[in-house]
């Protein structure tokens, strides 16, 4: 009997492109996603409210109640509009991601 193994990934993978901006102006507290798999407005707009959590590791680890140290951190947020008509999205973050966090992934939850 062969087994299938299906996928249980629950969160799409983005990737942070930048901040809000102007001409001149650059907003932090907002940051851009572009999402894989969303081309434009509609599809992009199916991600509004959905939860977005920025997973890195950092250089010492750090305790936890009842659990041993770990070394992973998150910065968690949320999809607040659409941006554009390329499936692009604003979130705004708890913590404003470091610039160092341009072009890696972010992970928006589908729960």
């Amino acid at each position: 009997m062969s087994s299938t193994k299906t996928s249980s990934r629950l969160y799409v993978k983005a990737v942070f492109t930048g901040y809000k901006r102007g001409l001149r102006n650059s907003h932090e507290s907002t940051t851009l996603l572009k999402l894989d798999g969303a081309y434009n407005k509609e599809d992009a707009q199916f991600y509004v409210g959905k939860r977005v959590v920025y997973v890195y590791k950092a250089k010492n680890a750090v305790a936890r109640t009842g659990k041993n140290p770990t070394k992973v951190r998150t910065v968690t947020g949320k999809i607040t509009r659409s941006h554009g008509n390329s499936g692009s999205v604003r979130a705004k973050f708890t913590r404003t991601l470091p610039p160092q966090a341009m072009g890696n992934r972010v992970r928006v939850l589908l729960f």
